[in-house]
């Protein structure tokens, strides 16, 4: 990543009328990586898992030149760093945002982790996040998809993908491997999403 990010230019990120160092977005990083390592406190908290979360999708938007994400994703990766260490008190409003962001992040991630899982729910998920099912569909709240709108996206997301493979898979495959609980319901939900059956799609060389 270091790479990708010493090679932009110029060397501040520009958003509006936000700027971003890129060297100290990259230090900042590697600060934060090793204290969601080496900190018992991170770990005992639960909160090394948000910033490791949260520092993926860092990486993923210098790596994509997702310019627009990265003075959000530095403040929340500060935040929770500064949280670890003692700086601001975890009950405070500002920690509470940043630890909100933190697990809608680690939640997106478990869903793409599990997404071939017809069985991936709310309650599955909001379990492994260590939350109740309530406080899961409030952090999607301000996403502007729910939990199962998000599911679907992306497995809508990933069979588009499969599709397009070659070889070419089986299409009962694709939608065994995308978490569809049935041929039928995956026809169903992608046809209505994209106004062509999967055989369809994949013939029009999408």
């Amino acid at each position: 990543m270091r790479g990708k990010l010493g090679d932009r230019s110029p060397e501040l990120l520009s958003i509006g009328s936000a700027c971003v160092r890129v060297s100290d977005a990259a230090e900042l990083r590697a600060d934060t990586e090793a204290a969601g390592r080496d900190s018992p406190a991170a770990s005992n908290r639960g909160w090394a898992p948000l910033l490791e979360a949260c520092l993926a999708d860092f990486k993923e938007a210098t790596e994509t030149g997702d310019t627009a994400r990265i003075p959000a994703l530095v403040k929340i990766v500060a935040d929770l760093a500064l949280i670890e260490r003692g700086a601001i008190r975890p009950g405070s409003r500002r920690a509470q945002q940043a630890l909100r962001a933190g697990r809608l992040s680690v939640a997106r991630r478990l869903i793409t982790r599990h997404l071939a899982k017809p069985s991936l729910s709310p309650g599955m998920v909001a379990d492994m996040l260590g939350v109740s099912v309530r406080y899961l569909h409030v952090l999607f709240e301000v996403t502007g998809a729910s939990f199962s709108q998000t599911v679907t996206a992306e497995r809508l997301s990933e069979s588009r993908r499969l599709l397009c493979e070659k070889p070419p898979r089986p299409i009962a495959d694709v939608a065994l491997s995308c978490g569809f609980g049935s041929l039928a319901t995956f026809y169903r939900i992608f046809s209505a999403s994209e106004g062509l059956t999967p055989g369809e799609y994949r013939a029009e060389g999408h």
